[in-house]
């Protein structure tokens, strides 16, 4: 008798938001989930959580959050929270408008508004014209729904004038983190100033450096008491690859057996193509540095990978170390027949710079190092350990970079044992220095060094120019 496989444990996304302010005492998620109900939709956990608080009430029966602000990732569900919200509004007779830098994406959140109330039991709502029920507005540009109660609804593209003469009880503001400037929400807010029980509601997922607002939103968390930020996001320390992180970041996840294969198709094909700082925002939820493009593609890198590699007789070196983490790394490249050889010989956690130093005066000793580059903002310290050490900076370091890459990518760079390089350059950006496209290697994540990537960088460097001045241990 074959003994019955046990079935997978399914893994179920977070309900509550990683980032957020208590739940309330007093919300009307009810009658939230009755309008959720009469719409089709059951709600997943997640999203009687966030209904909480954008029903939540306080003293006097006004809304708890005038403002709420829900990042989570892509594709788990907030126009099915907003469809609710919506039209549980409209049915109190509340004026409300929806703004995206895409007009697109609010219109179709308004062709559904206005096809439940085309096709459900609210049509006694909407206003007769000589004997003729006044259907929702859908020409391009004028949407629009008006209700007898007073409700409204409307769309509107994110910025200064199209928002100019409406009054507003409610606006939600969609792809918050594509907002550069302030505009958007110096348009939205005079609109609710007449309104006597307001509020604005942002949606997006994690956002750069230049997703202004989004950020200046996210600074005020747990400060302004009238704003519930919610954030489902991975936590910092997670590896891109966790699926606990996945979880955190996709309340989704397991409600639907889609979510989990397109998490595991996208990180494989973001792994890939050098395109993590995606996986990053619209996946894990995880602020980055920048959004620019990878330093190169992983495939050529992964390609240039061998099982072992005899090191040379001309041995170079590049270190780094990044202050704030307190790793450091050193990798050492030489000129084989036909390229550059390179491995990665040391990558530690140590604050103890005297320890990191000693450590690479005996690695110069034992590879016969000719010569040791380093950045001489970040790395002057471990230098004094080797004589006549290479600086490596601005645009030294450009030509660097962009030699390291043209190295990858035609097939002339050998690497074994640079395990820590290939997890950096996934973390790894092009900035450009200026006009003509010239770049550098710099980190796309804050909170994710990249020193194996640039010791590496620095070593293939001096490997290609050929030095020949020898260092000496101190």
């Amino acid at each position: 008798m074959s003994v019955p496989k046990p079935k997978p444990m399914i893994i179920y996304g977070h309900e509550r938001p990683r980032v957020g302010p208590p739940l309330p005492a007093r919300s009307g998620v009810a009658s939230f989930r009755e309008v959720a109900t009469d719409l089709g939709i059951t709600l997943m956990p997640w999203q009687e959580v966030a209904a909480s608080y954008l029903t939540a009430r306080g003293p006097g029966g006004i809304l708890r959050y005038p403002e709420v602000c829900i990042v989570v990732a892509r594709q788990n569900g907030k126009t099915a929270l907003m469809k609710p919200l919506i039209v549980q509004r409209l049915l109190e007779g509340k004026r409300i408008m929806h703004m995206a830098q895409i007009r697109d994406l609010a219109r179709q959140m308004f062709t559904m508004i206005a096809d439940s109330f085309e096709a459900t039991g609210h049509q006694h709502l909407l206003p007769m014209r000589r004997g003729r029920i006044q259907w929702p507005r859908r020409g391009g540009g004028s949407e629009e729904i008006i209700l007898t109660n007073g409700g409204t609804y409307r769309i509107a593209a994110a910025n200064r004038g199209s928002s100019r003469g409406s009054a507003n009880d409610l606006v939600i503001i969609d792809e918050l983190r594509e907002a550069r400037d302030d505009e958007v929400i110096a348009a939205a807010e005079p609109t609710l100033t007449m309104s006597k029980d307001p509020q604005m509601v942002y949606l997006s997922n994690a956002g750069d450096d230049n997703s202004i607002v989004l950020n200046a939103v996210r600074s005020r968390s747990g400060k302004d008491p009238a704003l519930a930020y919610l954030e489902w996001s991975a936590a910092p320390g997670r590896k891109a690859d966790d699926i606990e992180g996945w979880a955190e970041a996709n309340p989704a996840l397991g409600h639907f057996p889609s979510v989990l294969a397109s998490l595991e198709k996208a990180y494989r094909a973001h792994s890939l193509d050098g395109t993590m700082t995606v996986f990053e925002t619209e996946r894990l939820c995880r602020w980055v540095t920048t959004m620019r493009p990878s330093l190169l593609n992983m495939g050529a890198w992964n390609l240039s990978g061998v099982p072992e590699l005899g090191v040379g007789r001309k041995v170079f070196m590049g270190i780094a170390i990044d202050p704030r983490s307190w790793r450091a790394s050193a990798c050492i490249a030489w000129q084989t027949g036909d390229g550059i050889g390179l491995r990665c010989v040391m990558d530690v956690p140590e604050s103890d710079v005297d320890v990191i130093g000693q450590r690479i005066a005996e690695l110069v000793t034992k590879y016969r190092v000719r010569q040791v580059a380093y950045d001489p903002l970040t790395d002057a310290q471990l230098a004094k350990f080797v004589r006549t050490p290479k600086p490596i900076s601005g645009q030294t370091a450009a030509n660097a970079s962009f030699t390291f890459v043209n190295l990858v990518e035609a097939n002339r760079l050998r690497w074994s044992d640079a395990g820590p390089v290939s997890d950096d350059l996934v973390w790894t950006a092009r900035q450009n220095t200026d006009h003509r496209g010239v770049y550098t290697a710099v980190r796309s994540s804050d909170d994710r060094p990249i020193t194996a990537v640039l010791a590496a960088i620095r070593a293939v460097w001096l490997a290609a120019d050929k030095p020949v001045t020898t260092p000496r241990i101190l």
